[in-house]
């Protein structure tokens, strides 16, 4: 039976494997379609977005609006004004030591500029975690009532900050007309307080006044350079002999 039995393996045999048809590649114009409904989708996509951020974007506050440009005029009065600098810088320098030197006798000579009836004084308070040193001078300038009070709130509790943080309190009589945010960088070899930002300020006739104020005190501090650097010549050449 030797036929039957290999006729039964033919039967069992495997049967061939019919080879996969090869994947045809996408048309052309199919791919352009597929990229161009993807740019369409993008592009929704990207306006809906817009449109959901500016819905729910604030509604802009006319009077808000109105608030920053009004503090940036006076920002920009007080900086190229030189305001800024007389009340942020030189006159605060200039007064730091008043409530010390007003005690000598020979103070006046060291006021740099046509101040009278001169009152110096200062103080410290507690705000908060912080300790401010509040120095306040009172004195009159052409027959008118000033008082420059600053207060120095030490150093600033930013994490590895090196800037002193203090205010400027400007009067002219009993109103205050000026009030400066003022910094001091002590990285600095020679610091001295900058003018930071303002927070208060009134136009009147009193910044002409302050500015001369800072003139006057300039020009001293000149004279007193200028004399000091004239005693040194004079000394020098009274021990020179050129023969």
């Amino acid at each position: 039976m030797f036929w039957k039995k290999k006729q039964e393996q033919d039967l069992t045999a495997a049967e061939p494997v019919v080879a996969a048809e090869p994947t045809e590649p996408t048309p052309k114009s199919t791919q352009a379609e597929l990229e161009k409904a993807a740019e369409k989708l993008a592009a929704s996509l990207r306006s809906y977005a817009e449109a959901s951020y500016a819905a729910k974007k604030a509604v802009p506050d006319e009077e808000l609006t109105a608030a920053h440009y009004k503090v940036q005029i006076a920002r920009k009065i007080a900086t190229e004004g030189r305001i800024a600098y007389a009340l942020g810088r030189c006159l605060p320098e200039h007064m730091a030591h008043w409530h010390a030197w007003s005690q000598r006798d020979d103070f006046m000579d060291w006021v740099g500029f046509d101040a009278a009836d001169i009152r110096a004084s200062r103080t410290t308070e507690e705000d908060g975690m912080r300790r401010v040193v509040v120095s306040t001078n009172d004195f009159t300038f052409r027959d008118r009532q000033y008082r420059l009070v600053f207060r120095d709130s030490g150093l600033s509790s930013a994490p590895d900050d090196h800037v002193y943080i203090g205010e400027v309190h400007f009067y002219a009589g009993d109103n205050r007309v000026a009030k400066f945010d003022v910094t001091k960088d002590l990285m600095k070899e020679y610091s001295e307080w900058q003018f930071a930002d303002l927070t208060g300020f009134r136009v009147g006739t009193w910044m002409q006044e302050v500015l001369d104020m800072a003139a006057q005190i300039e020009a001293s501090r000149e004279q007193k350079m200028n004399r000091f650097s004239d005693d040194r010549a004079r000394q020098a050449a009274a021990e020179i002999d050129l023969g």
